[in-house]
């Protein structure tokens, strides 16, 4: 989990918010069932309380049938390049600001690989740290945008007051951006 602690100040530092949804891409993250054998279930799943909200259903032969998270990936990897940066521009122009204003880029930490192509897309200079903490940590979910500025600031001190644009995205398919200053 992740978190952040605001409080009253006498200068903004959190610029207006740019989000919203694409449903049209409703399907390409998506929860179905699937046959799957009882011994393929982790232990853990299957002794935890939560069950009763993923309970199997059974197909025609009485199959368990379990949910299963499917995504299409080359989809959510498109979306996420091209439609992110646009949001992330648009993120950049509600506080009034370029991408050299930056000090740091933080994006949802879902792949390297789009990390790295919206790095270019947004064309940010050499200067603008970008938070990679997938690399080490996995993609956190909801977290990895909390967690990844807070190692940013650690490897990273001098950052502490500038600029960061933050970016998350998620199944939905939704987004949201915004930059604010760094603490």
């Amino acid at each position: 989990a992740g978190a952040a602690v605001i409080g009253p100040s006498d200068v903004p530092g959190i610029s207006p918010s740019v989000w919203g949804s694409d449903g049209s891409k409703w399907d390409v993250i998506s929860m179905t069932h699937s046959l799957t054998e009882a011994r393929d279930v982790p232990l853990a799943v299957e002794a935890a309380g939560s069950l009763a909200a993923a309970a199997p259903e059974h197909d025609d032969s009485g199959h368990k049938l379990w949910p299963t998270l499917r995504q299409d990936g080359p989809s959510v990897f498109r979306w996420a390049v091209w439609e992110m940066a646009k949001t992330a521009k648009r993120a950049l122009d509600a506080a009034g600001l370029q991408p050299e204003d930056l000090a740091a880029f933080v994006p949802h930490q879902a792949n390297m690989r789009i990390i790295d192509e919206m790095d270019k897309q947004l064309k940010l200079p050499e200067t603008v740290a970008v938070a990679r903490d997938i690399a080490d940590a996995g993609n956190t979910s909801a977290a990895s945008i909390p967690l990844a500025t807070h190692r940013l600031l650690q490897e990273n001190p001098q950052l502490s007051g500038g600029l960061a644009l933050q970016i998350g995205f998620g199944a939905g398919l939704v987004f949201g951006a915004q930059v604010i200053v760094l603490p």
